[in-house]
């Protein structure tokens, strides 16, 4: 009998999957420059929206804008959110996902731009200097269309170090990455340097 108790204590997993909707607590957000950043509903839906720049210099070239999840430091996770953009110049305009948060200069984030060069639409690793891209495959970019919801998901692994990113199509990534530097850490919604706006985001998967 403690053999058997042994062996099924050994075999159980060493962390629990949870799913959470975590939009739907403002509280457990943070953000360097609150003022740029509110909550709003869109037919019960709860919306947090980047109406303004933040007042805020990175200490690294990194996104000016995210908001960060405090509540939990999640290892392995499947996230999935609605994106809209909300400002549209002649630039590379730009969601952002940002996860495996360790501190202010180090942690990954997903830039998802309308188009693919040197430093757009790329994975992203800051790790105490300016971001650098750590990108495996990708698309052309990704069709962001004025007043429109995006189905957006990224796929971590940080066991595998393995990095998947999706845009409106969910068999097709946009983006796909892999790095061991980092497997934990908290989560972020933002934009490099333009405006936007998430709902409906749940996160699936293991914290530490």
């Amino acid at each position: 009998m403690k053999f058997l108790l042994l062996s099924c204590l050994l075999a159980a997993p060493l962390f629990a999957t949870e799913t959470v909707r975590p939009l739907e607590t403002p509280g457990a957000w943070q953000m360097a420059d609150p003022t740029a950043w509110k909550w709003g509903q869109d037919g019960g839906t709860t919306v947090l929206t980047l109406f303004k720049q933040q007042d805020y210099k990175p200490k690294v070239r990194s996104p000016f804008n995210l908001a960060w999840l405090t509540t939990a430091d999640w290892t392995t996770f499947t996230l999935t959110v609605e994106g809209r953009l909300t400002k549209f110049d002649e630039g590379n305009n730009d969601l952002c996902i940002a996860f495996a948060r360790q501190d202010d200069t180090r942690f990954y984030y997903a830039h998802l731009g309308e188009k693919a060069d040197g430093i757009h639409h790329q994975v992203h690793f800051v790790d105490h200097a300016d971001r650098r891209a750590i990108t495996a495959t990708r698309t052309g970019g990704n069709d962001w269309k004025p007043g429109q919801w995006h189905r957006l998901k990224l796929v971590f692994d940080g066991v595998a170090g393995n990095i998947t990113v999706y845009f409106d199509n969910m068999e097709k990534p946009a983006l796909t990455a892999q790095d061991h530097t980092l497997d934990h850490g908290w989560i972020g919604l933002g934009s490099f340097d333009d405006l936007g706006e998430f709902r409906n985001l749940v996160i699936q998967g293991e914290k530490k």
